[in-house]
């Protein structure tokens, strides 16, 4: 009766597979037929890839069907899935739950579930810093800029997040034995780093443990979590000149686009006419988000950047006047005419360090490239990629039904004058 069982389930199975196939063309565009060359043997000769996909769904068949342990589908489904993203050396590239999707919507809309704090990592130490402690927020009693995150508390047990980067260079150095020690350190730390981060969100009423380091001592925070709504955009006069306004940028998300005018308007309301653009440790965030900021700053047709996709395909993306719909979620992000270049006859400067990264550096490259801005610090992150998300769910139809979000890097990007 269970070889029955078995049989039937593996033809549903393949009936899967036929129809995944039939609908992946879809999404996935023209063939790129550079991804379906023969892989060269060490002797010479020539030799397809193996396909794994059948047998990574008779292992499940036979699993469900065999297994005296009880098999949990659905993590280990996540847990290939998962796998797999990691595996294809894109460091960028994630997966997301539905419910870590919305998580990801909701925040790039300006709301968030956490205990409102944006970090950096230290690729070196390993720590959490604190660059910037959102107002009204759990944090703003407890935490300040310049703490150090060195230790989380996950499930009852203090974790240092140097153990964390240490259990991940083993497990990358097994998975890309090509990859030399730095790329091995970066993925090691991309990965703690996105754990920890997601240890402080959480939802709302729950509580966040975790322990700071502040001058030399270490201090155990436990911190409730909340809705937050983020600041992505701040402003201040120079207390040495008021007529110098300076903007702090700290990420590109949906909301930076409108609190970035605001600020120039009040600046320039209390008389200031020289600026500075701060994007020190602005990780990057929503191209759309970035462009309509800069397309206040330069003029109309200037070049912002251009990229490249996995064709070869060149798209050039130039100041211009761009309308979103309310339904699209990028309202905010649209550039009427006349804010084209609105602020762009002031004197800037542009504050930037090595943890500028993606529309930080876009955005730097472009008052640069433009001869709009003077830009003073060091070397920026060289990210030089862009990601895209792909809601899954869009997909689905009556033959199935496919469920989160994939984030994967898409293209290559280059500024204006196409110089990093």
């Amino acid at each position: 009766m269970k070889n029955k069982i078995l049989l039937s389930v593996i033809a549903l199975i393949l009936t899967t597979i036929l129809l995944f196939s039939a609908t992946a063309c879809i999404y996935n565009g023209p063939q790129n037929t550079t991804n379906n060359k023969d892989i060269e043997t060490p002797d010479g000769e020539s030799t397809n890839p193996i396909d794994y996909t059948n047998t990574f769904f008779l292992v499940d068949a036979l699993f469900n069907a065999y297994s005296i342990f009880d098999v949990d589908y659905e993590t280990a489904m996540l847990s290939a899935i998962r796998a797999y993203v990691d595996a294809t050396g894109d460091k960028y590239a994630m997966y997301y739950t539905p419910e870590e999707f919305e998580a990801m919507k909701s925040e790039n809309n300006g709301d968030l579930y956490g205990v409102g704090v944006q970090v950096i990592f230290d690729y070196d130490e390993y720590f959490m810093e604190i660059v910037l402690v959102m107002p009204d927020s759990p944090a703003s009693t407890s935490l300040q800029v310049g703490d150090k995150v060195t230790h989380m508390i996950i499930d009852g047990k203090k974790v240092a997040l140097a153990d964390i980067v240490k259990d991940n260079k083993v497990k990358y150095a097994s998975i890309y034995p090509s990859f030399t020690e730095e790329e091995i350190n970066n993925a090691a730390c991309s990965d703690a780093f996105q754990y920890a981060v997601s240890n402080l969100k959480g939802p709302e009423g729950t509580f966040a443990e975790f322990f700071v380091e502040r001058n030399g001592v270490s201090i155990q925070m436990k911190l409730q979590r909340a809705k937050v709504k983020t600041v992505s955009v701040t402003c201040k006069t120079s207390i040495k000149d008021s007529t110098v306004g300076i903007v702090s940028i700290s990420q590109f998300d949906l909301t930076t686009p409108v609190q970035f005018k605001a600020c120039m308007d009040e600046l320039i309301g209390k008389g200031c006419n020289k600026f500075v653009f701060d994007v020190r440790n602005n990780p990057g965030g929503d191209v759309a988000s970035a462009v309509a900021v800069i397309s206040t700053l330069l003029n109309e047709n200037d070049i912002i950047l251009t990229s490249k996709d996995c064709y070869g395909e060149v798209e050039t993306t130039l100041v211009k006047a761009v309308t979103y719909s309310a339904s699209s979620g990028y309202s905010t992000c649209s550039v009427a005419k006349s804010e084209i270049g609105m602020y762009g006859n002031y004197p800037m400067v542009v504050l930037a360090n090595e943890n500028s990264a993606s529309c930080a550096e876009i955005f730097t490259a472009a008052l640069r490239d433009h001869q709009k801005a003077t830009i003073v610090g060091i070397k920026t992150y060289g990210k030089g990629s862009i990601q895209s998300i792909v809601d899954l769910s869009k997909y689905s139809n009556d033959s199935a039904t496919y469920y989160g979000a994939l984030k994967l890097t898409t293209k290559f990007y280059y500024p204006a004058k196409g110089e990093g």
